[in-house]
Parts: C-alpha cells; structure tokens; sequence
C-alpha cells in the first residue's frame, strides 16, 4: 500500500516532469514555420468541410485510399499538428485527426494505405526544419500513438520512431517525443499475449543500447538523465517481456553500472541504475554485485545528505538574515498552534519542503527493495544486506508518513552521523563592558 501510494505521487510528477524536459530542451532552439500554411486553419474548419465528409463517406463504404484521399491526409491533416490556429489544443488535435481520418476506413488495405502515408510524413515532420519545434515534437507523438485496425500501437511505426531516437542530429526535444512512444509500445507489449512481442520488443533494444551510452556533448544534461531515466525503466519491462533472452540488455547494464559509479551524475538517475540492476541479477545478466551493494550503501548517506543539506542552507540563511530572531523563519517557526485542550504551543520547526520528503522516502524505498533483490546474488553476508535493507525501508517509509525535520535527521544519524551539524555553544562573558570577542549580528537590524 505504502508503495503504490509513494508511486502514484512519483507518476502524477512524471508528465509534468515529461513536459518540463520538453520545453526546457525546444525553447534551445528558434522555430522555423512552415512554408505552405493549408486551407482550413482549424482543426474545426476541417472536420466541417465537404472535403472531410466525402472522404469519411468514401472510406466508410469500403471504397480503397486513393490519391486525392491521400492529398487531403497529408496537406490538409496532418498539417493541424502545426499550425498556430490548433497551438493551444495539441493533445486534442492528436485525438480528432485519428478520428476522422482513420476510424472512417472499413477496408483493412485502405487503412494500411492511410497509415503507411501517415508514418511517412510524420517521419519527415519530425526532422523538418520548415516547422516549428513545437510542431515536430507534436508530430512525433502522433507518430508515437498511431493505431492499426484493432486498436493496437501500429508496428511499422516502431522503427521510425527508433531511428529518430538514436540520430544524433535530430533535435532532443524531439527524440524524448519518439522515446516516449517507444515506451509506450514497451509497455503495450508487456500487457499483451502476442508470441510475437519478444520479437518486436528486441527491435527497439538497440535503441535502448544507445540512449544508456550516450555522451555529454550529445544532450544537454537535462534530457539525457530523463531518457536515460526513462530506458532504465523502460528496460525493466524489457527483462519481462525477454524472459530467457534477457542477456540481450547485457549491453543496458553495462551503461547503467558506469552511471551508477559516476559521482558526477544525478542521485536520481544513479538509484534508477540500481534499480534496473536488482532486476537484470535476478534474469541471469552477470553484474558486479558486490560493487553495486557497495554503491547502493553510499547512494543511502548522498540521498539523505542532499535533503539535510536543504536544512542547513535555511538555518544558515536565518543566521545572516536575522529573520530567525525576529520570528520569520523556518517556515512559521514562531507561530502558535493548539493542543487537545485548546492551550497555546510553539508550532514545530520545520525547514524541509514537502516535496522532499516524498523524494528522500521514494529513493530510500527503491535502494532498499533494490538491495534485497541483489543479495539473493550473494553467496556470503546476504543476511546482513537484508537486514540493512528492512532499515533502510523503514527510514523510507517513516519520511513519507511522517514529514518532518526530525525523521530526515534521525535517518542521517542513522547512516550517516558524521555528517550532523552540532551546535556551537557561544562563550559567556563575566563581564559585558570588558568582552572580547563580538557579538553576532545581523546587518538587517542596523538602524
């Protein structure tokens, strides 16, 4: 239960973290619009023209995918994804053009006519440089959901969708578009009982290959942690769907053993390397197991010593500040609160956000769970690892159900003392008129 509740905060983060990335990496570079704007302007006007209900009735009554079928897919269509009449309903666009031009064909040759014309020009869309960046990205998630007849991701879009992946010279924002809807046929496959799927889904494990070993210059290192962070978990279903050809992804673990010795790279990404790598242990992938329990040890003290730091910076902001002495700080340190009988309490300090919390208590969960899988590994001290992983889950889960100062403290006493900030006591002068050593103070209070 605590799981699922501590997922369902990190999933409702995702698409929003999905879109942050997005923005952040196309607002790098200046659109280019398109040269040839189409006639209807609208998605509205589009769906209301003669031309739209005479290609619906056409292809409703079985008739083939002709020429001037295909002329209104692709010059009328596919250009609402980026015309600035549809820019502020994206999403809806997506929904409505395969509605009306793909759920009208009853005849099945007709509909892969329609559907190959589509995967190529979206292909084009997405390397364009006569359209906006806004404009690719939406055609590559159109690319990304496209369905056959039978409601399933269309397969001859997954290799396009691979290939902008991995071209370096497509622009990021771009390739994390296609990489969402390769995960999204990831998981289709996983859900699916095809006996086909361990072939489809080793068709996109190259791709996966190349994102986990991408360099610095490649990516601006916002959207290489995030892909790197999705193919990571994209990669877990993989192992799923590959069973006893697992050591496919040999190549996968490999990358996410070089992050996860990487100080240099994110917390996040590191404790999602480990992740995968409890799970690629128990498929038969041979790993370092000792190295990546070691690393997991240390992942626990940096993940804790990342939220204490947020502690001291704020104490240390009163300090200089003064604001703690004039009870403005610490987020409501000096207001009252109320007890059972109604009797006045100092509040409790807190410093830490809540947002924190929930990280701090997500990543202490997964290096736990992770560690437990990983000792099955071993052939020696698989005991003390376990019962330093129910510690470590135990800590987590305290941070998620109480968030407070006090429980990320006594979890960096727990793994990591030396790392607390004792209080220096200050010296007391016997007599004011003959001290020393100046009083602090802070330049806030100068009259």
């Amino acid at each position: 239960m605590f799981m699922n509740r501590l997922l369902l905060k990190k999933n409702s983060l995702f698409s929003i973290e999905f879109v942050g990335v997005l923005f952040a990496l196309a607002f790098n570079f200046s659109p280019v619009h398109a040269q040839n704007e189409p006639r209807y302007n609208r998605i509205s006007s589009l769906e209301a023209s003669n031309e739209m209900k005479s290609y619906q009735k056409d292809l409703r009554s079985g008739a083939p995918f002709v020429e001037k079928h295909q002329r209104l897919l692709l010059d009328e269509g596919l250009p609402q994804l980026f015309i600035d009449g549809n820019r502020l309903d994206r999403a809806q666009v997506r929904q409505r053009l395969e509605k009306v031009f793909f759920e009208s064909i009853a005849d099945p040759t007709a509909y892969k006519n329609a559907t190959d014309s589509a995967v190529k020009e979206l292909t084009a869309l997405a390397r364009s440089e006569q359209i906006s960046i806004n404009g690719s990205i939406n055609a590559v998630l159109f690319l990304g959901g496209l369905k056959d007849q039978q409601g399933q991701l269309l397969t001859t879009a997954t290799q396009p969708l691979s290939e902008i992946v991995s071209d370096d010279s497509v622009t990021p924002a771009v390739r994390i578009a296609g990489l969402a809807g390769l995960g999204n046929r990831i998981r289709a496959l996983k859900a699916s009982g095809g006996d086909n799927k361990q072939v489809e889904v080793a068709r996109i494990v190259p791709t996966l290959d190349k994102i986990m070993a991408l360099p610095v210059e490649s990516v601006p290192s916002i959207g290489r942690d995030w892909m790197q962070g999705r193919v990571l978990g994209f990669s877990s279903d993989v192992l799923t769907i590959l069973g006893d050809s697992s050591q496919e992804l040999e190549g996968v673990a490999k990358s996410a053993v070089a992050i996860l010795k990487n100080s240099e790279r994110s917390i996040d990404l590191r404790i999602r390397s480990i992740a995968f790598l409890s799970y690629s242990a128990n498929a038969g992938i041979a790993l370092p197991t000792n190295e990546i329990l070691i690393a997991a040890d240390e992942l626990v003290k940096e993940s804790l010593r990342d939220a204490y730091g947020i502690i001291q910076d704020k104490i240390f902001e009163e300090e200089i500040t003064g604001l703690s002495d004039m009870g403005m700080g610490g987020g409501g340190a000096e207001m009252m609160g109320y007890d059972a009988m109604g009797m006045p309490v100092e509040a409790e300090k807190n410093y830490l956000p809540i947002t924190y919390f929930v990280r701090s208590s997500w990543r202490l969960v997964i290096v736990a769970d992770s560690m437990t899988r990983l000792a099955q590994q071993l052939d020696s001290n698989k005991e003390q690892y376990e019962e330093s992983a129910k510690r470590i889950r135990s800590y987590g889960v305290k941070l998620y159900e109480e968030p407070k100062d006090a429980s990320l403290i006594s979890a960096v006493e727990a793994f990591d003392p030396q790392t607390i900030v004792s209080e220096a006591d200050e010296p007391k002068s016997e007599d004011p008129d003959k001290e020393t050593t100046p009083k602090k103070f802070s330049p806030f209070k100068l009259k």
